[in-house]
């Protein structure tokens, strides 16, 4: 599955505007009245989908190839305000840390990234965590 697949499944996070770049992944969620919950701000789990979708698009790229599944291990955030309208969640890996997994996952086709992320509502923190993944084999159906 690519990942304009994957965000299609996402409802989310639709429509959305997604960049790539090396140790780097954006998501946009935009500002929607079903993503609001019963005090008016966006919902909790809405952010948090936007958040691990962009750590995961941000791990996934650490292979790049689509070889690998790349499974959520565990996860940490923290709610820093509220969010009222669209959100932009920014995930990074560490470029140095993505060439070591990258390198572990050639050799012997396992490896662990762990990708930061802030989202953002009007220039500011929404939610700040931490996403540590899995890379594994993806095996041929």
């Amino acid at each position: 599955m690519n990942i304009a697949e994957l965000l299609a499944r996402i409802p989310y996070l639709e429509p959305h505007r997604l960049e790539v770049t090396p140790g780097r992944a954006q998501v946009h969620m935009p500002g929607r009245e079903q993503l609001m919950n019963h005090v008016g701000i966006v919902h909790a789990g809405a952010l948090y989908t936007a958040a691990e979708t962009a750590a995961g698009i941000a791990a996934m790229d650490v292979v790049g190839d689509q070889r690998a599944v790349v499974l959520l291990r565990s996860a940490n955030v923290r709610y820093t305000r509220r969010a009222t309208g669209p959100v932009l969640a920014t995930a990074t890996v560490d470029l140095g840390r993505a060439q070591a997994a990258r390198q572990a996952f050639l050799a012997v086709a396992r490896a662990d990234v762990t990708v930061t992320v802030v989202a953002d509502c009007e220039g500011e923190p929404v939610l700040e965590g931490t996403f540590d993944y899995a890379l594994r084999p993806r095996r041929e159906t």
